[in-house]
């Protein structure tokens, strides 16, 4: 409503214009008077259309180049606009609207030099665009987006505008072209030191493969891609009308688990969680190469599993996964391994991955050590962070017989992430 009395005010505020005009001209006579008012009567007419201007019938469509990229990737986006009258058009602007997702960027490992704050992770981003379309019917906008930010990222609306020359007279139009891509963590080679784990080079850690699972379907889901063909369920799929794929009984017998805290309690800074996801997915990476017999859970505010079957022959679901997991920050992770998860059996290598550490979850990890668990520690915290209180629960650990190895800015930004606990 406020839109549309705008307008009408805009066209009353014209007509007064063009009837001073030609009353000026009636009474003053001459050939300058009436050459004024006939050189601006096309641009005051042209002025009093422009409002009306039918913005919400040209077809307007945006494509992805890409919905799946790694982080610090590069994506291109393409707008086409397309109209059926060439009615002359002096400018049109062009704007993105970005979701918070989006305000931040990734420059690789390089950004782990800000580990102990945020400014240079986080980036405002706009783009618009402001072109001379004239009279053509057809307009093509390309643009980079680069440096992504691990998650999955949704764009909404696109925002036109024209106007006239002047800048008098603005009309506007915002669609809704709804599209998301998703930018899984980046994964980094990584170098193993140690023993227990069978992955040195040269070392090959024992595999055997259960095919029988594969014939226990425990459920469906959408399809992602990565998933094989066979798998699809095509009656869920018919009746849902989209692609649905079998979801198999997961495995009970790994002989590795690695745990990442999701709950970074208070005071935790996002730059410390980024790297404790693309150093989780970095070592499932790793061992999956390597085929060792490995699960994978997230414990926050709910538990999350996936089976060595998934890691292996479902790596993309992880991905995605990984890539929309968020920091939560309400139960913490030693209220939630008061008891050993019945999924691991006695002798299991448990390697946590954690960016917070206190009194009560040492003696977490010292109970679960006295129940012939391998417990394993890649503790992930800023330098500046990294107080003498920490270091002496550290060594109460070690003390303790637990490998424990601390992750800094130091080791996030080599050349090459190296898993090397010391006891």
């Amino acid at each position: 409503m406020k839109v549309l009395i705008r307008k009408i005010v805009t066209e009353v505020q014209l007509f007064f214009l063009l009837g001073f005009l030609f009353v000026f001209a009636m009474f003053q006579g001459g050939f300058v008077s009436w050459f004024l008012f006939y050189s601006m009567l096309p641009i005051i007419l042209y002025m009093m259309m422009l409002p009306f201007y039918p913005l919400q019938n040209w077809k307007i469509d945006r494509q992805l180049t890409n919905r799946y990229l790694q982080a610090g990737g590069k994506l291109e986006i393409n707008i086409t606009i397309k109209r059926k009258f060439p009615f002359p058009l002096f400018f049109l602007i062009v704007e993105e609207d970005y979701p918070e997702s989006l305000q931040y960027q990734d420059i690789g490992k390089k950004k782990y030099q800000f580990l102990s704050e945020q400014t240079g992770f986080e980036r405002k981003r706009l783009w618009k665009k402001v072109i001379h379309p004239g009279f053509h019917r057809n307009i093509a906008i390309s643009y980079p987006l680069a440096h992504l930010p691990r998650g999955k990222h949704q764009l909404s609306q696109v925002h036109l505008k024209v106007g006239d020359p002047f800048g008098f007279v603005e009309a506007a139009y915002t669609i809704d072209l709804g599209q998301e891509f998703y930018v899984y963590p980046a994964i980094q080679e990584m170098k193993w030191k140690y023993y227990s784990l069978s992955l040195e080079e040269g070392a090959s850690a024992s595999h055997m493969h259960d095919e029988k699972l594969t014939n226990v379907v425990s459920g469906v889901r959408e399809y992602i891609p990565g998933d094989r063909f066979s798998w699809i369920d095509w009656k869920t799929t018919a009746r849902k009308n989209t692609v649905m794929t079998k979801e198999f009984e997961q495995e009970k017998d790994s002989s590795m688990a690695l745990i990442l805290d999701v709950d970074g309690l208070q005071y935790q800074r996002l730059l410390v969680f980024e790297a404790a996801i693309e150093w989780t997915i970095s070592i499932l990476h790793t061992i999956r190469k390597k085929n060792q017999n490995v699960s994978f859970y997230t414990l926050g505010k709910e538990v999350k599993y996936f089976s060595n079957q998934q890691l292996q022959f479902q790596f993309p679901a992880v991905q995605n996964y990984l890539a929309t997991v968020k920091q939560e920050h309400e139960v913490p992770l030693a209220q939630k391994i008061i008891s050993p998860i019945p999924e691991l059996t006695k002798g299991s290598t448990v390697l946590f991955v954690i960016t917070h550490l206190d009194e009560v979850l040492v003696d977490r990890f010292v109970a679960w050590k006295s129940q012939d668990y391998i417990v394993m520690i890649c503790y992930i915290v800023a330098e500046k962070d990294h107080q003498l209180h920490q270091q002496q629960l550290i060594k109460s650990l070690r003390l303790k017989n637990i490998s424990v190895q601390i992750i800094t800015e130091q080791q996030l930004l080599r050349e090459q992430w190296e898993v090397s606990p010391s006891r």
